[in-house]
């Protein structure tokens, strides 16, 4: 058990689409960790019209999750705009909130909450305020990718670190904590790119501002139910937006 002695109140912001056969496993997991951890710990599941019933079971978790330490919130959007405007959506609702910290994390269980306590040991030990969960420094895997996507996977963020600085080894990936003040410094509105890019984008503003930046690994497992929303040339794609990205911030 953390001791918590900064007092954070972690808020987890979390897009679905279609994740009606993963949201309870995971809110349940996440809600072991928050209660293993001590710390206050918000899950705000950004529904985007799913058509599998997603909206409707996360509403059920709202009224049968909560505890002293745990909650769930949604917010559910009419139409499915992309996971890079539904996180712009759940970031502004909770910057509103009295949180100190966001997560940004995948609804698929590719993301494992079991690192929930890695995250917060950066901020508490090391007084992080942008930790980057990656999948490209020791420890850190892909074990169930194809060898193409890894190598193209790999290539991107080589790239993306040669056009936007090598302070860290992942600018894809999406399990990502941000301290509530270093969110503030970012516009929101400035946020244009989508899919991975949109991570990019994100975490190049992050490393603009930020004042500790610290990385941790993790095991990044592909989905076990449900279907990929990103097509196969997503990457290559947004390894095209580095350059742009890179120039139209560089103010």
């Amino acid at each position: 058990m953390l001791s918590n002695d900064i007092n954070i109140k972690l808020a987890i912001a979390i897009p679905t689409y279609n994740e009606a056969k993963n949201v309870r496993a995971l809110t349940s997991s996440i809600k072991k960790y928050a209660i293993k951890n001590n710390t206050p710990c918000t899950v705000l599941f950004i529904d985007d019209d799913s058509l599998d019933g997603t909206g409707k079971i996360i509403d059920k978790l709202i009224k049968t999750k909560q505890s002293e330490l745990f909650n769930v919130q949604v917010l559910h959007r009419t139409k499915k705009d992309g996971f890079g405007k539904a996180y712009i959506c759940g970031f502004k609702k909770l910057l509103k909130q009295d949180f100190t910290h966001i997560l940004q994390m995948d609804a698929d269980l590719s993301h494992n909450p079991k690192y929930i306590t890695n995250f917060i040991l950066q901020v508490e030990h090391k007084g992080a305020d942008f930790v980057v969960g990656s999948r490209y420094i020791n420890g850190g895997s892909t074990p169930d990718w194809s060898v193409e996507r890894i190598l193209l996977s790999r290539f991107g963020n080589l790239y993306a670190r040669l056009f936007l600085g090598n302070k860290i080894h992942d600018y894809t990936g999406g399990y990502n904590l941000y301290s509530m003040g270093l969110l503030k410094t970012i516009n929101l509105n400035s946020l244009k790119a989508e899919g991975y890019g949109f991570l990019i984008e994100l975490k190049y503003k992050a490393l603009k501002s930020a004042v500790n930046v610290q990385e941790i690994p993790i095991v990044f497992m592909d989905r076990q139910h449900g279907n990929s929303k990103l097509p196969k040339n997503t990457i290559l794609k947004n390894i095209m937006l580095v350059p742009k990205i890179r120039f139209t911030n560089s103010g």
